[in-house]
């Protein structure tokens, strides 16, 4: 399994990743006072215009309920889009770099995935601020959350290194990635929940991996761990390593000549 250990090697030695992840949030924000903070308050915007819609028709209680809700899979949703749509420019960033020396391309797909869990970490305190406004109660199963946003990003790691192979390849992944992710927001019970929609819709979401990422996320810190929960996270399973597989099968041999696509 060369794969896995190859893979494992990121992990054992991350100064070279850490490195370039904060070379690129300091170059991105260097002219601002709030730096990552920006990305949060773009949210909490994007959160107050799409929830002006629903201000007139939920009870007070029912409206702070529904922006935690909300606020949880904007959040969520950001950072997994903001991954997805970066895996298909990571090469080409760095072709420069690949072409004076000799960097496994797995270190530029963990520096995505890691650049982008910082920046979402700076939006968890509005989760916990928001948690004690709403009516939900801390319990001793909103630890599954976190075991949740784990194999959430297990799963962003191998589908990244996905994408990023493929946009070497083929160039017109880029705008699939692209056209796909707007789809999926709003395939995606994100401003809207389940109940409200039929119960054939319903069972479409099966088939939207992103659903099953957000309700690994989000349904702990709602007090809702149920048999939904566990279906999502059994697939979440699933998943993982079926894009394992694939990456292992379809892109070791690629992986070596990557350059010569760019």
């Amino acid at each position: 399994m060369n794969y896995l250990r190859e893979f494992l090697k990121c992990f054992n030695k991350p100064d070279l990743w850490v490195f370039y992840s904060h070379k690129r949030i300091a170059l991105k924000y260097r002219d601002t006072v709030l730096g990552p903070f920006w990305n949060v308050i773009n949210s909490i915007f994007l959160i107050s215009v799409l929830s002006l819609s629903y201000f007139l028709f939920l009870s007070p209680d029912d409206f702070k309920n529904f922006i935690y809700r909300l606020s949880i899979s904007i959040f969520l949703w950001l950072f997994i889009s903001t991954i997805l749509r970066e895996s298909t420019t990571t090469l080409k960033q760095k072709l420069e770099i690949l072409s004076e020396k000799k960097i496994d391309i797995k270190n530029f797909v963990c520096e995505n995935i890691y650049t982008n869990f910082i920046i979402f970490v700076h939006s968890l305190p509005i989760v916990i601020i928001l948690f004690f406004v709403s009516d939900f109660k801390f319990q001793f199963n909103l630890i599954l959350s976190f075991i949740g946003l784990f194999l959430v990003l297990i799963n962003l790691l191998l589908i990244s290194y996905f994408i990023t192979i493929l946009s070497a390849i083929f160039k017109d992944i880029e705008k699939i990635v692209e056209n796909l992710v707007y789809a999926l927001f709003f395939a995606t019970p994100i401003i809207w929940s389940e109940n409200m929609v039929s119960e054939k819709i319903q069972n479409l979401l099966i088939f939207n991996p992103i659903y099953h990422f957000i309700v690994l996320f989000r349904d702990p810190l709602m007090n809702n761990v149920d048999g939904k929960f566990y279906e999502s996270f059994s697939i979440c399973l699933l998943i993982m390593l079926l894009i394992f597989f694939i990456n292992l099968k379809l892109f070791k041999y690629l992986e070596k000549r990557i350059v010569l696509y760019l």
